[in-house]
């Protein structure tokens, strides 16, 4: 990197760091007209230099236009059309996926200047996503000045420079999956501030241990799953950050995370666990609140609509059937009500960590996922919670999965910790027993598998809930047949 190409990221670094300190009160308007300013821009942009976006857009007044009266965009269309979709009119996803499927080019931005990444596919097909150097800084900084706590309004991370933070991120292998691009990318000018180590879920588990005493972290972030696998190793004693001082925050993504396991990890290390929502399509969504378990809308940068199924508003506290995303600051592939389908309910009232920008309160997963019944001819949501409630009697149990394999048909999959045993039977009478608190014990089928390990699957993640069988929409008519089963 020269010198003139180092000073003049330092400088937008430093620039959008300042800009994106948390808004307090007075600064809410502000931010809302940041957040018109940018969508105005963003569909002038749009309008100008993408032809997929200029058909969409046809006919409508750019400047006074609602976002609710402008259409959505499903994946499939959008990759579909992906070549037309972007501004830059060189990009061809031809060209894109070629240079991705060289691993050799981990890190390396396509033509000196944009990032690349895709998602795993999780919800369908695989997205493929570009950003430019400007969109990466600006994610960089969102979580940087917004996902911990802030100390002092004037130059608040000035003291990084002498203290530098000591970050760990445990997610898979590097690859162009959306939480490797963010450290992928990871500005070289903002080396002052942290000294980064990177570590694998499919590391030796007695390596990472080992790394992390090693290094004491001041924060850790990974997926919720390799978060309580490490409080285990920290209750066992083998684990010693606690011990260290080291630590002060620790930040789960990509998996939900249950209060039951927050409280586990906060229990072990001493430390807050914050919860990020974001994707590829926006990685500067969100930033994990440092004081309750919800995380902040970044609103300013990008409009999340949570709706139901017809695509209208539902109130605040309400979870919806799916969210519509906004991206207001990658110009290079604009993402405009974008479908996603994640369960998000947004907070009816403000956040007690003084932070205005809106709450997340939970994310439920997304709806192929979710868990369900049915109840007298009626389908209903059966939340994870009440397994969870039971396996929290069980001492023994390292890891679990619960699988949906039927109408009212269930899977639990249970490991062991290491010289341990666990009873099926006993697993069996637990989980009952959670299920008649609910009422609902007489008509669920429960097996229960012991197992010596879960695996992740291909995109590094543990999975706590699959539903292998459908959503209860897609299998009305075999529900309309079904009988209950009694418990086994």
């Amino acid at each position: 990197m020269g010198v003139l190409t180092a000073a003049s990221e330092l400088l937008e670094l430093s620039t959008t760091l300042h800009k994106l300190i948390p808004p307090r009160t007075g600064d809410v308007d502000r931010t809302l007209e940041l957040r018109e300013q940018r969508f105005r821009r963003l569909l002038r942009y749009a309008y100008a230099n993408s032809p997929f976006h200029r058909r969409r857009l046809q006919g409508r007044d750019l400047e006074t236009c609602r976002i609710e009266d402008l259409p959505t965009l499903s994946k499939p269309e959008m990759m579909a059309n992906l070549d037309d979709v972007f501004t830059d009119r060189s990009l061809r996803r031809a060209d894109l996926e070629a240079f991705m499927a060289d691993h050799a080019n981990f890190g390396v931005y396509f033509k000196g200047k944009y990032a690349l990444c895709h998602t795993s596919g999780s919800q369908g097909q695989p997205a493929l996503v570009v950003q430019d150097k400007h969109a990466i800084i600006t994610s960089f900084a969102a979580q940087f000045a917004r996902g911990n706590k802030i100390k002092r309004r004037f130059l608040p991370h000035i003291g990084r420079l002498v203290n530098p933070a000591r970050m760990v991120i445990i997610t898979q292998r590097p690859g162009f999956y959306p939480s490797s691009t963010f450290f992928n990318y990871f500005p070289r000018v903002a080396t002052p501030y942290i000294k980064l180590q990177r570590m694998s879920v499919f590391d030796p588990i007695e390596e990472i241990v080992q790394r992390l005493n090693d290094f004491q972290p001041t924060f850790i972030t990974g997926y919720t799953s390799s978060l309580e696998y490490l409080a285990r190793e920290q209750e066992a004693g083998r684990l010693k950050l606690r011990e260290g001082g080291k630590l002060e925050q620790m930040n789960s993504m990509s998996e939900p995370l249950p209060s039951a396991v927050a409280e586990r990890i906060e229990t072990a290390f001493g430390v807050h666990v914050t919860n990020s929502y974001s994707m590829a399509e926006c990685m500067a969504l969100s930033c994990g609140c440092p004081v309750c378990r919800g995380s902040h809308l970044n609103s300013d940068l990008a409009i999340l609509e949570v709706v139901d199924a017809d695509n209208r508003p539902v109130p605040k506290g309400t979870p919806g059937s799916k969210v519509l995303l906004t991206n207001l600051y990658n110009l290079v592939q604009p993402i405009i009500r974008y479908e996603i389908d994640d369960i998000v309910t947004m907070s009816e009232s403000p956040c007690s960590c003084g932070n205005l920008l809106p709450l997340i309160e939970s994310v439920g997963g997304r709806a192929k996922d979710q868990l369900w019944i049915e109840v007298n001819g009626q389908s209903r949501d059966l939340p994870i919670y009440v397994f969870l409630a039971a396996l929290d009697n069980e001492t023994n149990l390292a890891e679990h999965q619960i699988l949906q394999t039927g109408v009212n048909t269930f899977v639990l999959r249970a490991a062991a910790q290491a010289g341990k045993e666990l009873s099926a039977e006993r697993l069996r009478a637990y989980v009952h027993q959670s299920l008649a608190s609910e009422g609902i014990a007489d008509i669920i089928k429960l097996d229960v598998e012991l197992v010596d390990r879960i695996l992740p699957d291909k995109s590094g993640k543990v999975s706590r809930a699959k539903n292998l069988y459908g959503q209860a929409s897609d299998a009305d008519q075999s529900v309309a047949g079904a009988s209950s089963c009694a418990i086994a």
